[in-house]
């Protein structure tokens, strides 16, 4: 009877045994997992900072400039997304005269054409050539606002060439420099003057461009699709010398050469694909008319184009980096003026 108690019982250690092992503490427990999740913590923390430490290193060896050590961040230049451009004439006296925008059609809020209205509307409104930072400008950018300048205005006036040896610092250049020679061969225009602005709220460099006076002559532009033309007559008359070759080898009963593969576009970045092209309309707008509009309440006021008196809206953005202090006062707008 007593063996027969035993085997009754086994079973029944056995089933309670089964819920015990499912209900086991996996990989040793809490304490095992919280020490675990600290040293991967600590990997972790010890990897950014070793990326850290390297980055000036790897940004110098792409050609893209290093945000200050000293700084212990990064300044409003390396953080920009995008960059524009806003060129510029003086008169005899110093001051500002012109400034170059253009005329596009942007989506935006129907309450800022009529207060009234609600929901979106597609409207012509005034603003600066801009555009996104992209990888091949390596982090410079002089070279995002020129390149989005040729791309949006085809190259208007053939403007982008003041970029090149435009001065946004306050640094002298050494006597007998070529560019401190050439700045000299004009009475109103100097290479100077300039100014690079940090627009926040966008995360956008505005770069003052001051350019000759007789440069808001011309209307004439020097780009298609992004491309010079100089670049496009060159690769036009190549194209032709290559056609005529394999003519003139068809002639002779020879094969005509085999046409070289063109290196393809560079792999991992999407971003050098060049998006709308020579959509602005570029407006050398009065002085007076801007710091009327910045004088305004207005969120998008009205400016009245030179050419033909159609009534545009400054568009909010461009509205907004023309009232921050450093261009007011550039403008010869006064501080105390409503914003």
């Amino acid at each position: 009877r007593r063996k027969g108690q035993q085997r009754a019982h086994r079973p029944a250690q056995r089933r309670r045994a089964r819920p015990h092992v499912a209900m086991a503490p996996v990989e040793g427990g809490k304490k095992r997992m919280k020490a675990k999740a600290k040293a991967e913590a600590a990997a972790a923390a010890q990897k950014d900072s070793t990326e850290k430490a390297e980055a000036p290193a790897k940004q110098a060896k792409e050609g893209e400039s290093a945000p200050a050590a000293s700084s212990g961040k990064a300044r409003p230049e390396d953080a920009y997304l995008a960059s524009a451009v806003v060129f510029f004439t003086r008169d005899s006296a110093g001051a500002v005269a012109k400034v170059l925008m253009a005329v596009e059609e942007r989506k935006v809020q129907a309450s800022l054409i009529d207060p009234a209205q609600k929901g979106k509307v597609v409207h012509r409104m005034l603003v600066f050539p801009m555009g996104r930072r992209e990888k091949k400008d390596k982090g410079d950018t002089v070279e995002t606002a020129k390149r989005e300048y040729i791309e949006e205005t085809g190259d208007f006036g053939g403007l982008s060439k003041y970029l090149d040896f435009a001065d946004f610092s306050s640094e002298p250049l050494p006597e007998g420099d070529p560019l401190a020679e050439m700045r000299k061969s004009d009475k109103f225009w100097t290479g100077k003057g300039n100014m690079a602005v940090y627009f926040a709220p966008a995360t956008m460099i505005h770069l003052f461009c001051e350019v000759p006076a007789e440069a808001s002559e011309s209307w004439a532009r020097k780009a298609v699709g992004g491309v010079p033309l100089k670049v496009q007559k060159a690769l036009e008359a190549k194209a032709a010398a290559e056609a005529a070759e394999a003519a003139a080898a068809i002639e002779r009963g020879e094969e005509p050469p085999k046409k070289k593969k063109k290196p393809g576009p560079e792999v991992g970045n999407p971003s050098y694909h060049v998006g709308k092209s020579d959509h602005l309309e570029p407006q050398w707008i009065d002085v007076a008319a801007l710091r009327e509009a910045v004088a305004s309440t207005e969120r998008a006021p009205i400016i009245a184009l030179p050419q033909g008196g159609e009534e545009c809206r400054l568009f909010p953005t461009a509205a907004s980096a023309l009232r921050m202090p450093e261009v007011r006062e550039w403008l010869g707008v006064s501080k105390a003026q409503p914003a």
